[in-house]
Formats: C-alpha cells, sequence, structure tokens
C-alpha cells in the first residue's frame, strides 16, 4: 500500500509515493504545474484556493485541490479501484472531478523506468483526460469514482441524540487550533467553547443541513460550525462522530476552516454556507 498519490514533502521516501509528478524549472514550472493541469480542465466554479488572507501560503494556490486528490487516491487504493493495463505498463485513476461539460476526469501513469535505481515512485504522471480520449483506451472497463457512504443517514445530524464533548482534547491537546485570543485564557476558551456548542445545537435543531459529512479514519464524521469570537459567522468546526449503541455524538476535536474544508471537499464540494474559509 503507498502512503500517498504524490510526494509529500523531500522527507518522504519515493518508494512509498504512487507516482512522480514531474516539472521543469528551467521552463519557469513550479511543483503545482502538474495540477494546475487538472485544474485547468475542471469546472471554473470550484475554487481551489482559501479566500481568507491568512490562511494563504506564499508559492501555494491549489492547497485545495491537491489535498483532494492525495485522499481521493488513498481511498481507491483501499477499494482496489486503480486500473492497469494488460501489460502492467499503464495506470489510471477516476479523479472524481468532471469537466465543464460534465464528463469524467482521468489521471493517466505510465510505469517508471529503472524507478528504484533512480530513486523515484513505480509511476510517472503521464496525463488527464475525459473518457472519449484515446489516451485511456487500454482500460476497459474505465474505473470507478471513489464511494464514501453506505448509510445516508449518517449525512445528517440527528438532533435527538445527545452529546458528549472532550473538553480536555479541544481545549488542552488542540489549544494551538483556537482564536489567539483564547490561547492563553483557558476560563474564557471553556465559557466560548460551551456557549457556541449551545448556541451550535439551535442553529442545528433549525437546520440539520450545516452539518457537513466528512470521511476519517475509514467511516464518516461530521463537522458542526462552532462561533467562538465572531457573532456573524462561523470561526471553527467541531468534529462529531455518531455513537449509535450510546444514542449521542461524541465530539473529540477541533478544527481550524482550513482543515475543515480540506477534509470535507474529499466527499464532495460543501455549501460554503458557513465552511467557507
Amino acid at each position: 500500500m503507498y502512503e500517498s498519490l504524490f510526494q509529500q514533502s523531500t522527507k518522504q521516501d519515493p518508494r512509498a509515493v504512487f507516482a512522480h509528478f514531474g516539472w521543469r524549472k528551467d521552463q519557469g514550472e513550479s511543483w503545482e504545474t502538474p495540477f494546475q493541469r487538472l485544474a485547468d480542465q475542471t469546472s471554473r466554479l470550484e475554487d481551489w484556493n482559501f479566500h481568507r488572507p491568512e490562511l494563504k501560503k506564499p508559492g501555494v494556490t491549489l492547497p485545495i485541490l491537491t489535498s483532494y486528490l492525495n485522499y481521493t487516491f488513498i481511498r481507491l487504493q483501499q477499494q482496489e479501484k486503480i486500473a492497469y493495463s494488460s501489460d502492467k505498463k499503464r495506470a489510471c485513476i477516476n479523479t472524481g472531478l468532471q469537466s465543464p461539460e460534465g464528463k469524467d476526469l482521468f489521471a493517466t501513469f505510465f510505469k517508471t523506468a529503472h524507478a528504484e535505481e533512480r530513486k523515484l515512485p513505480d509511476w510517472t504522471l503521464f496525463t488527464y483526460c475525459d473518457g472519449f480520449s484515446s489516451k485511456v483506451r487500454d482500460f476497459d472497463p474505465l474505473p470507478d469514482i471513489a464511494t464514501y457512504i453506505d448509510d445516508a443517514s449518517d449525512l445528517v445530524f440527528d438532533e435527538r441524540l445527545g452529546v458528549e464533548v472532550d473538553h480536555k482534547h479541544i481545549l488542552t491537546t488542540n489549544k494551538t487550533r483556537l482564536p489567539d485570543v483564547l490561547q492563553s485564557d483557558a476560563a474564557l476558551a471553556k465559557n466560548s467553547l460551551n456557549g457556541g456548542i449551545a448556541e451550535m445545537r439551535e442553529r442545528l435543531r433549525r437546520n440539520y443541513k450545516l452539518a457537513v459529512p466528512h470521511w476519517y479514519n475509514g467511516r464518516i464524521q461530521l463537522l458542526l460550525p462552532l462561533t467562538l469570537t465572531d457573532d456573524r459567522s462561523s470561526d471553527r468546526a467541531l468534529v462529531a462522530e455518531k455513537d449509535v449503541q450510546r444514542k449521542k455524538y461524541l465530539i473529540r476535536t477541533i478544527l481550524t476552516m482550513d482543515m475543515a474544508y480540506l477534509d470535507a471537499r474529499v466527499i464532495c464540494a460543501p455549501d460554503r454556507q458557513w465552511l467557507n474559509p
């Protein structure tokens, strides 16, 4: 099993990576160039960067797309949905994305020559294309998209269930994910968290669609809007896991808005009603 679709850092062992995504610095390209080629083929309706200035990073314009692709690959690998040509020299995955015309977009790869001695991943990105391209004719049938949902009820917040909050994990272990003003004042942080959760439950009672599903550790969890410092908009997300036997949601951690959006985008592009990083 591969750890990731592409290399996450220079320290990562290339043998643990599925594919090499090449780029030419001498031609003005950057490490994002291979991903930009895919972004250019997708619907123009989706923005692959964060909106909030504080979440943007220099030299990074496609953080949502690269995260999405990597986690989609991991799920495809789990579901054995990577297609290989009959001679095992080419591979193909369904990216789960579509062209503006509504055609599925596929990523194709070729076997890397002398990968081990060159210290490169086993595969190298070839191209992106839709299902009508001759570049995917070696794959029949074409690979399916990654899927995550077995029980549709997991996608909806059931307000009849109780809520149990791991205050220690949120306020101590993950203190750095809180707004700066709360990180140095434990009492204020706890009061803000409890008040935010009470408000959140009232909002969810009136609009269950505010709960956004995401995939983690082999199951569906819900991202819930939390308002800590700004009454006008949510600034953090709580992660709720349904415990059917105990008839409650377990809230064990808190996420910043960029973390939450990256997690949610794995399943689908979430409505930016509140999850708007």
